[in-house]
Formats: C-alpha cells, sequence, structure tokens
C-alpha cells in the first residue's frame, strides 16, 4: 500500500472555477467556485499532450491527494466533460493572485482500483 502524500507538504489552499456552456436553450453560462484545502502548487516548464494530441505547455503542477486534500470527492475535468448533467466550458485553479486552466489531469493509482493522487498540469 501507497502512503498517503503527508499533511506537511500540502501546503497550500485555492479555488476550483468550473465554468459551464450555456445550456441548449441559450441561457447564460454558470458559475462554481469549490474552495480546495490541503493541496500543493509546484511551478514548473514541461510539455504535455492534451486529449487531442496537441503540444501544450505546463506551468505549475497542482498536486491533491484522495486522502488529504479536501473536498474528497472533487472533480476535475476538461473542456467538453460532463459535470453534474453539466458541460464543461473551462476549468480553472486560482491561485496566489493567478488564474491558471486546467490543460491535463492525471490520475495515480494506489492499487488498481483505488486513485491515491491526481496531478493536475496548469498552464
Amino acid at each position: 500500500m501507497i502512503m498517503q502524500i503527508p499533511k506537511k507538504l500540502l501546503i497550500h489552499s485555492a479555488e476550483l472555477i468550473t465554468k459551464f456552456d450555456p445550456d441548449k436553450w441559450g441561457n447564460s453560462s454558470s458559475e462554481e467556485i469549490i474552495p480546495l484545502e490541503f493541496v500543493r502548487i509546484e511551478p514548473c516548464v514541461k510539455m504535455a499532450a492534451d486529449s487531442n494530441g496537441n503540444t501544450i505547455r505546463i506551468s505549475a503542477t497542482l498536486f491533491f491527494d484522495c486522502k488529504n486534500s479536501s473536498p474528497k470527492e472533487i472533480k476535475f475535468a476538461l473542456k467538453s466533460d460532463i459535470l453534474n448533467g453539466k458541460t464543461v466550458e473551462i476549468q480553472q485553479i486560482k491561485f496566489g493572485g493567478r488564474i491558471f486552466t486546467v490543460q491535463t489531469i492525471e490520475p495515480f493509482y494506489a492499487d488498481e482500483n483505488k486513485i491515491h493522487h491526481y496531478e493536475v498540469g496548469l498552464m
């Protein structure tokens, strides 16, 4: 079994901002803001591929531990993913006075069924 990421390393708080596409009747898009606690955001510069195979630049990585970070049942999403029956337009992280856009979501598993933590690539 893999140990969780220790809370003493999860020193940051941030906000997860999800904006949804307008509904089928053309009503304006809605927004949901969820505070994130006990996360870690590390600056980095790396290239990654998105779901379409396009090369994107990642400027920070958010580490979200499934045991010690909160809220527990968080859902990270990319453009066009469906959350709570609504289509995601964009998902962003507000941290340190900056707003980052979610570009990649990588789940890391403790075993074949249980996710240990997420690494979310931000731009």
